[in-house]
């Protein structure tokens, strides 16, 4: 007869102390090491994923004008990048309510985007308003998220299972998303996206913990999955969360520039109580477990499939000999770091660092080391070149994650309602 515990029996364990937690990270190390790992040997894993998410807004509202003054607004920005106001009209309140995109690019300033508006937030920086009213009158202003009644980060698509590597098989140089500089072209360089074995839904591949009203951590802040996210399907699946800004961990978040423009960073953990043998058989015992497809850049159709083993193997951090630096006026990594961790005389912000690698590219002294790896695809040595999740931060989320779990900081709750994909691809 298969093992099970209950929730209560769970959250008994964790407030007298005898509960076992740990991260994926940890379960894969002890099993590598030859540890054998039973279900009555762990309580709780927590997961976790650090990557570049499109899908992610700020929905605001605070006060700008006193009551009975203006009847309403009709536009806004935050730095600079346009916001949407409403829906709700607020009449004669002075409040503005307004919808904020990750995405969204400042008019004002430069390689600024949401990703950056919503990381110097809750970094606890200024912004500067500038709204107007139907009647024509502008309002600048300039507030702190302490100012905000309302702040909170939804995401429409997060934590993508089973995300994808690109290849540039044409025979031309690309901008796009899916990398720092142009993309090489004729097979030459490979990046990916993912956390692998790390990943929420890669361990709950069955979404027998996962649904609405589960808690997960959103960049540092507990939240709450709201349901399935857009373009999702059951070979894809992902989330729709909402979390406080306030909260919030500034190194969890930000912008990630590639050459086709910003992107915002965005990162989701969530606890798995072991509830049942078939819940513990599905927690990811190894990265070469999890699929990896290779899509062509160009189109997006599937060209081969190599697994997570193959690009992360304990090599998650991106390390810097300062000794080798002839600090360069014009360093090709401080004008091409993707998210401005590396300054000439200081080295890097590890709070801003994301051990992407592109570092290793542009560095002409090889002042900084890491392992990217290279894969085999139909017989080319084929380098990886950049990497758009950062595994090494997931892990420390995970931990943080551990940690929260163990002292009764984060609650283990059974869900609302389960989550339904679709059975088809778009």
């Amino acid at each position: 007869m298969s093992k099970t515990r209950t929730f209560e029996e769970i959250n008994n364990k964790i407030a007298s102390k005898n509960a076992v937690v740990m991260t994926v990270q940890e379960f894969i190390e002890k099993i590598a090491d030859g540890e054998k790992i039973e279900f009555d040997d762990v309580d709780v894993i927590t997961t976790a994923t650090k990557g570049l998410m499109s899908g992610i807004a700020g929905v605001f509202s605070f006060r700008l004008a006193e009551p009975r003054v203006h009847r309403k607004f009709k536009a806004v920005s935050l730095n600079g990048i346009p916001g949407y106001v409403g829906p709700c009209p607020n009449e004669f309140l002075g409040v503005i309510d307004l919808v904020l995109y990750g995405t969204a690019q400042s008019e004002t300033r430069n390689n600024y985007a949401g990703g950056t508006l919503f990381r110097e937030l809750v970094e606890e920086k200024p912004i500067e308003i500038v709204a107007k009213t139907d009647d024509g009158v502008q309002i600048d202003k300039t507030i702190t998220i302490d100012d905000m009644q309302f702040a909170r980060l939804m995401g429409t698509r997060q934590a993508i299972r089973n995300y994808s590597s690109m290849i540039n098989t044409s025979t031309e140089s690309i901008d796009t998303i899916f990398s720092a500089l142009p993309f090489a072209p004729n097979t030459s360089q490979l990046t990916f996206s993912g956390c692998g074995a790390l990943n929420p839904l890669q361990n709950d591949p069955l979404f027998e913990i996962a649904g609405v009203g589960t808690p997960v951590l959103v960049n540092g802040s507990v939240g709450h999955i709201i349901g399935p996210g857009t373009r999702n399907n059951i070979e894809k699946p992902n989330l729709m969360c909402i979390a406080d800004f306030k909260g919030m961990k500034p190194e969890y978040m930000g912008s990630f520039m590639t050459s086709f423009g910003l992107e915002p960073i965005c990162s989701i953990a969530m606890a798995i109580p072991i509830i049942n043998e078939g819940v513990f058989n599905n927690i990811v015992r190894a990265d070469k477990e999890v699929k990896l497809q290779i899509l062509d850049l160009v189109g997006r159709a599937k060209i081969g499939e190599i697994t997570y083993g193959d690009v992360w193997n304990n090599n998650f951090f991106i390390k810097f000999d300062p000794k080798k630096c002839k600090a360069h006026e014009d360093c090709p990594v401080e004008a091409g770091c993707p998210t401005k961790a590396y300054e000439v005389g200081k080295g890097i912000d590890r709070t801003k660092c994301f051990n992407c690698g592109a570092c290793l590219r542009l560095c002409l002294e090889g002042c900084f080391m890491g392992d990217l790896k290279a894969i085999d695809y139909n017989g080319i040595e084929v380098p990886v070149v950049l990497r758009q999740s950062d595994r090494f931060n997931a892990i420390k989320l995970a931990t943080e994650l551990k940690n929260m779990v163990i002292k009764g900081e984060f609650p283990i709750k059974e869900r609302i309602s389960k989550l339904s994909f679709y059975e088809f691809v778009i």
